[in-house]
């Protein structure tokens, strides 16, 4: 899920490169196949908001590749990432908070028990969530995504604790902070040279290929479930 977007793409391209067979699941079809262009992999229409669309979705999957061994959700945001302001909690409307926690957390959900049906009755899968550091030690401005990226690490564990009997293992992975053309200006001003000099113990940031090999290796992992598994330098609990 998530696949036009930067991370999606880049762990598309990964997966097909090892060998998966990939279904690349976004809103727009023509976003999905231009990110993905030379790539072998098929295309699927959903909306982690719409349950029935990410059902569907997972249906398509078994349908035309014979069962769903991985899903991995990357779709999700920062309020400013999803085309609003990043602002102090105390300036947040009901529509940004709902917005925010809609498209992380319940869009993780929707994504976990369509995935979590379907590898139950195959007795193995592995669900694979995208969290965020925020979710665990928030900066300015971010009460809603951290608030929401909190949720889906706690959905992460629960969710592995009830699919754990059918072999399913669920995980989530803080990607770091990655620089990309969804961060807005502002937001790049205000974080990363901070990040960079004064956080991040390499003195770098991570990158879309770094994520995406880390998921492809957490994929093939048998004997984990319920982890979070940190791409960073920080220090974040």
């Amino acid at each position: 899920m998530g696949a036009s977007g930067v991370l999606g793409a880049a762990l598309a391209r990964r997966f097909a490169a090892e060998g998966w067979q990939v279904l690349a699941v976004g809103r727009d079809e023509g976003r999905v196949q231009a990110a993905l262009e030379g790539v072998p992999a098929s295309v699927a229409v959903a909306d982690v908001l719409d349950a029935r669309s990410v059902d569907l979705c997972v249906q398509q999957a078994v349908a035309e590749l014979g069962r769903v061994d991985v899903l991995v959700n990357a779709s999700g945001g920062s309020l400013a990432q999803l085309g609003g302001e990043d602002k102090p909690v105390t300036e947040l409307t009901d529509a940004d908070w709902r917005l925010v926690l809609d498209v992380n957390l319940r869009g993780s959900f929707n994504c976990v028990r369509a995935a979590g049906r379907v590898m139950a009755e195959q007795r193995e899968g592995h669900i694979i969530l995208v969290a965020s550091g925020s979710g665990l030690r928030p900066g300015g401005r971010s009460a809603a995504y951290a608030a929401a990226k909190a949720g889906v690490i706690g959905l992460m564990k629960g969710a592995a604790r009830d699919l754990g009997p059918f072999n399913v293992r669920v995980n989530a992975v803080n990607p770091g902070l990655i620089p990309h053309e969804r961060m807005p200006a502002a937001a790049a001003g205000r974080f990363l040279d901070s990040y960079k000099e004064n956080e991040a113990m390499l003195g770098r940031f991570s990158t879309p290929e770094e994520f995406a090999r880390l998921v492809v290796v957490l994929a093939g992992a048998s004997h984990l479930s319920g982890q979070v598994l940190n791409l960073d330098s920080r220090v974040l609990v």
